[in-house]
């Protein structure tokens, strides 16, 4: 039989409010962080909708054939997983609680607005948006049109204290360890307050970055000058 398992690791908060198709009901197994747009503390879930038998023909000592539900169990505890974090499972109660607000919809819908002007901002400046835009919180860019690798432009951000992560595209010519693309996303810039207004400013901070990724000068500590958001360097 077939088996699907979905990996919802990224846009598993705006699932959690309806912003993005569910699933769960058309997979067997769904698996997810708890952080990421879920904004709890890092960890995992392993997800089912409904418990099944297993389609491995393991069997229980009666001849019955072991429930899914039973095999996940065994195969994480106690041989996976160590001791169970209280704090941290207390940290992943206040994030569920926060997900079920009014308040956590509002932020989700920012998150999604953010990505879709900022995609268009980079667009704007020429760089080459995989899929031409995004539907969601994050968006992938090529950069093989600006002469820079995925691992340049990553140092040179980190360099002027904005995060992101080198990436594959499609029909990538560079090794996992340099790639030609980064990915960015809105949610972390979102939950500091940011909205439409500040994408601008956000993607040019990046671009004068990028195009200047080897002037070691520009890229120390000066904030760009007057080109900070309340006076300090905003995370991306």
């Amino acid at each position: 039989m077939p088996f699907y398992l979905a990996d919802i690791s990224h846009p598993a908060g705006l699932i959690a409010k309806g912003i993005i198709s569910d699933p769960i009901p058309h997979c067997h197994i769904v698996t997810t962080t708890t952080h990421k747009t879920l904004r709890g503390p890092r960890g995992g879930l392993i997800m089912m909708g409904k418990d099944f038998e297993n389609p491995f023909g393991i069997r229980l000592k009666n001849g019955n054939l072991k429930k899914m539900s039973s095999l996940l169990n065994s195969g994480i505890f106690p041989g996976n997983q160590g001791g169970p974090l209280e704090h941290v499972i207390a940290a992943k109660a206040v994030a569920f609680g926060e997900a079920l607000t009014d308040d956590f919809l509002h932020y989700s819908v920012q998150v999604k607005k953010n990505a879709k002007v900022m995609a268009k901002a980079f667009m704007d400046k020429d760089y080459q948006i995989i899929s031409g835009g995004t539907d969601n919180h994050m968006l992938l860019i090529d950069l093989r049109n600006k002469n820079i690798t995925g691992k340049e432009a990553e140092e040179a951000l980190v360099k002027a204290d904005i995060t992101v992560n080198k990436n594959m595209v499609p029909f990538d010519d560079k090794s996992p360890f340099v790639t030609s693309g980064i990915r960015i996303g809105t949610p972390a810039i979102t939950t500091r307050g940011l909205v439409e207004a500040d994408m601008q400013l956000v993607v040019d901070l990046v671009d004068e970055v990028i195009m200047n990724f080897n002037d070691s000068e520009k890229l120390r500590g000066n904030c760009f000058k007057s080109q900070c958001i309340n006076g300090r360097k905003r995370f991306v």
